[in-house]
């Protein structure tokens, strides 16, 4: 019996990653379309793009744990089918139930649900820095100029300092004797 749950786990692991591929596929998708989406507000941008992101990600998450449910309720798990997405949420966020209650044959079903959910959980927040790695540069502010102090003002017109480095790092502090 371990090989049929075994291949019954790694069947529906291998399905479940196409659901979260999907996803993957439409995220990808859709992200250049947020480019030309509130040009003048890239926090905005940032925001849609993630509120979209997750909104996806839930939605997959949601058909992979269905798919788990259909393989608790064809193979005798629960008792009334009526929970078997309940116990296949409980065991794909690995929250778990703390003890076994199913009998030998199937008892490697729930391990693997909880493998296949940590996988596709670490899968989703990949994809989330992703989305804030492709608005980040936008989304940061350049350094706030200040105004020169009274002092300084003298000492800048017999010596311009450039604002930035190469690198385009704020400038350092002026160190004068």
């Amino acid at each position: 019996m371990i090989i049929k749950e075994i291949g019954i786990g790694i069947a529906l692991m291998m399905l479940v990653m196409l659901v979260h591929l999907m996803a993957t596929y439409v995220l990808l998708d859709w992200a250049d379309a947020y480019d030309n989406m509130f040009k003048r507000h890239p926090r905005l941008r940032l925001l849609a793009a993630l509120t979209v992101a997750n909104i996806v990600l839930l939605v997959a998450h949601l058909v992979e744990v269905g798919l788990w449910a259909v393989v608790y309720a064809m193979q005798g798990i629960v008792e009334d089918h009526n929970d078997a997405y309940y116990s296949a949420f409980v065991n794909y966020t690995a929250l778990g139930f703390g003890q076994s209650t199913q009998d030998a044959g199937t008892r490697l079903i729930d391990p693997m649900t909880a493998g296949s959910g940590i996988m596709m959980f670490g899968w989703s927040t990949a994809l989330l820095f992703l989305v804030i790695q492709q608005h980040l540069q936008e989304v940061r502010r350049p350094p706030r100029r200040r105004a020169p102090r009274h002092d300084e003002e003298a000492h800048e017109d017999a010596h311009p300092v450039d604002e930035h480095d190469a690198t385009g790092a704020a400038p350092s502090p002026r160190v004068t004797s």
